[in-house]
């Protein structure tokens, strides 16, 4: 969990299968999920048992983005 940054999607196994919860990390070890249906979205901490024990790994969706604006902004 130390490389993970802010935006980044996070992968949890909640239901006995790789992937079977996701949410969005803030930093500083919390992330927003919505828990299940019928439940409100809420902000989490990932460095409880419950999700050290479930995370299954995290992708960063925004890298290939940012360098492309970055690359616009310097043209």
């Amino acid at each position: 969990m130390g490389e993970l940054q802010a935006g980044d999607i996070v992968f949890f196994n909640t239901r006995g299968f790789r992937f079977s919860h996701s949410g969005i990390y803030l930093g500083k070890g919390k992330f927003i999920h919505a828990p299940r249906a019928g439940k409100t979205i809420g902000i989490s901490d990932m460095t409880q048992a419950y999700w050290v024990k479930r995370f299954d790994g995290a992708r960063r969706i925004l890298q290939h983005a940012k360098a492309k604006q970055q690359e616009a902004l310097a043209k």
